[in-house]
């Protein structure tokens, strides 16, 4: 199990089409706004409200700068299987992702969460602290879709994430899930994906994380994240996202 947080920053208006969502996300808004919008339905976060998405979502997000300042949040990220240990209350419909009002449970819970991870604390008390956060969210009355055991393109995004700037290959990948490539090539073919593509969406996606979080020169980033080529970085960022990575840092 494994959680992170990450805190955005943007000083100009942000638009990216189809970000992808590989862990459970819990997001609250500092200043500015969020918009988000799936295909079905479209929804702004306001300053203090947060963003709840289940994993493998893919999202149109456009993060928006407050009139006196900087767009500004903090993202809880957290791998699935607490989401599948929880027994969510059966109140409610399931959804994909929600945006929620800020109350006492769910304020207090992000904040110890955030904390957590600030100091850092050891990983079995940051365990209790994002469960108390599920029980906050629950309350709420959010009640994810239900999350199945990891597809075999999950199996390979989580270990490709651990070091995105490798030259992996296809033989690399199936020997460390102990099988033969063609049965890996198969079984990501039966997903409507391949190799190649798992490996581009995620250094692509922690590329995004990157350029929204850090101050590295996006020359960097495109190293951490397997591309020798600055240009053809840039020109396979604007393809997945609609955006070039300068106008993000901008």
């Amino acid at each position: 199990m494994s959680v992170a947080l990450l805190n955005f920053y943007a000083r100009r208006r942000q638009r990216m089409a189809a970000v992808p969502f590989g862990d459970f996300i819990v997001a609250r808004i500092r200043a500015g706004q969020k918009r988000l919008a799936d295909g079905m339905r479209r929804e702004a976060v306001d300053v203090g409200h947060y963003l709840v998405v289940t994993p493998g979502m893919l999202l149109n997000v456009e993060n928006l700068p407050a009139s006196d300042g900087p767009y500004r949040s903090s993202c809880v990220a957290v791998s699935r299987e607490l989401l599948l240990e929880k027994q969510w209350s059966a109140d409610t419909a399931p959804v994909t992702w929600a945006v929620l009002p800020s109350s006492p449970a769910l304020d207090q819970s992000f904040a110890h969460v955030e904390l957590g991870l600030q100091q850092p604390l050891p990983q079995a008390v940051l365990v209790h602290r994002v469960r108390e956060l599920l029980e906050a969210l629950d309350l709420s009355g959010f009640r994810p879709v239900p999350t199945q055991a990891p597809a075999m393109a999950e199996r390979v995004r989580i270990l490709l994430a651990e070091t995105p700037n490798k030259a992996w290959q296809a033989e690399e990948m199936a020997a460390q899930l102990a099988m033969s490539v063609a049965t890996l090539r198969r079984k990501l073919a039966a997903e409507n994906t391949s190799f190649r593509a798992v490996l581009e969406e995620v250094r692509l996606a922690r590329a995004l994380t990157l350029i929204q979080t850090t101050s590295q020169p996006l020359k960097r980033i495109a190293e951490d994240c397997g591309y020798l080529s600055p240009s053809r970085f840039a020109t396979r960022f604007r393809m997945r996202f609609g955006t070039l990575p300068s106008e993000l840092r901008e």
